[in-house]
């Protein structure tokens, strides 16, 4: 019945050959979908009456008894049957359904573990209408290395590697390791991860980071050791708790002396990515809204709450254009400000701030005139692309923000730019100038690469 509603042929239509013998295969092939192998029609019957002008369709599908599954057959490979299986949308004893059949197949291919799945009814086995699901899977290299070279006005020179072990033992359970260096900032981030229950949704993650920044104004090292819980819900929005124990040292201005932080910072996260490849440009949004805090009380060397939310959105518009936003916004309530480490401050400026502006130069500065970041952030960007020739691009764009404890004084800087979507990765060259002083040409340039 649920088939009736999507023919196509109404009473009143023309009659077409064509969209007849359409009917019949979709009808059959509803059939074998559903696991009604056994079909055949009883009546198939087109009358056709010239003196009206008229034509009567009468078709009478036998579907036969339903075909069930009796058990599943997993072939061994590198992890667990009862893992394995997880990732399978039907149980033994359902009815076939090959939608269901192909959502386990998607759900194997995206678990990150497969490279050759196969999900095979053996119908010639079966016994009063039951028969075996075939599973079979070979696993991807366990081992995975990847390395990088980039280059932006930001952080200079970058260099990256990664190794990732995609399946430690047979629970799935994986290391992922990646490290970037660059002359201003570097950090090595170690991540174990916990399949959880539901695999692809639930993961459980312990984490350890080292970080060092060196800025004009910026002087911090810093280590993060914490876990992570990760629910995934509808497509890739991403409910994330998370407990991190932190140690740095820092200093916010070349002229104050160095500061030793501990802080045990509880967090809570949701994020949600909506994008496609349409041609070289990706489309869609993303969003990441996250709230944390410390508290003396609790192995902290200051308490503080901290909220941030990241969005932004591209969208196509005409003859090989499109639209590019973003915002960003901060607050955070603190006792001392002065305790509160480099990291969990604001800034802004730079290739992905306002442009315009050098890297981390807009804050709140202090009596020497030296920027020491903010309690509050509020940055957005504007930018208009068009493609111009294959893979060239030209941009206009005009970002806006600062990063304050008092009063808001927002900075513009607003430019042009030129886009190149190599082989390798985007290449982006803008020019921007900072509304203050027009004469204060700034170049950002930033390229990336996969080795």
């Amino acid at each position: 019945m649920e088939f009736l509603p999507k023919i196509s042929i109404k009473v009143g239509d023309t009659l077409n050959h064509g969209r007849y013998e359409k009917l019949k295969k979709d009808l059959l092939a509803l059939a074998d979908a559903k696991g009604y192998f056994d079909h055949y029609f009883s009546v198939n019957r087109l009358d056709v009456n010239p003196d009206d002008n008229s034509a009567e369709i009468e078709l009478h599908l036998q579907t036969g008894q339903r075909y069930f599954i009796s058990r599943i057959d997993i072939d061994k490979n590198a992890l667990r049957t009862d893992f394995s299986s997880q990732y399978l949308t039907i149980e033994a004893g359902q009815a076939y359904d090959r939608e269901l059949i192909v959502q386990s197949h998607q759900l194997l291919d995206s678990a990150g573990y497969f490279k050759d799945i196969q999900l095979k009814y053996l119908q010639d086995q079966a016994q009063d209408y039951y028969a075996p699901l075939s599973v079979k899977l070979s696993n991807l290299p366990r081992h995975v290395l990847s390395a990088g070279v980039g280059y932006d006005t930001d952080l200079g020179f970058r260099l990256s590697a990664g190794y990732k072990n995609r399946y430690l033992n047979d629970a799935g359970h994986q290391f992922i390791s990646n490290l970037n260096l660059s002359l201003k900032k570097s950090n090595l981030i170690l991540e174990y991860v916990l399949p959880l229950a539901n695999p692809l949704k639930d993961r459980l993650s312990f984490f350890a980071g080292l970080t060092y920044e060196n800025t004009s104004d910026i002087d911090s090292q810093k280590l993060d050791v914490g876990v992570r819980l990760s629910n995934r819900f509808y497509g890739q929005l991403v409910l994330a708790e998370q407990l991190i124990f932190v140690a740095e040292k820092f200093r916010n201005a070349k002229s104050d002396p160095y500061q030793t932080s501990f802080l045990l910072v509880p967090g809570i996260s949701v994020s949600n990515v909506r994008a496609k490849k349409s041609h070289r440009y990706l489309e869609g949004y993303k969003y990441m809204l996250g709230l944390n805090g410390a508290h003396r009380s609790v192995g902290s060397s200051v308490s503080f709450i901290q909220t941030k939310l990241h969005f932004k959105v591209a969208y196509p518009t005409f003859a090989g254009g499109r639209l590019i936003s973003r915002l960003d916004l901060g607050a955070t309530a603190v006792d001392n400000f002065e305790d509160l480490p480099s990291s969990y401050r604001f800034y802004a400026g730079g290739d992905n701030s306002v442009r315009g502006y050098d890297y981390k130069s807009i804050g709140q500065r202090d009596a020497f005139g030296e920027v020491i970041g903010g309690r509050y952030l509020m940055t957005a960007s504007l930018e208009y692309e068009q493609r111009i020739y294959e893979n060239w691009s030209l941009a206009a764009f005009i970002d806006a923000g600062d990063a304050f404890s008092n009063d808001l004084n927002m900075k513009i800087g607003a430019g042009l730019g030129v886009r190149w979507y190599s082989l390798v990765g985007p290449v982006r060259i803008d020019i921007a100038v900072p509304s203050e002083d027009v004469s204060d040409v700034h170049f950002h340039f930033s390229l990336s690469t996969a080795l």
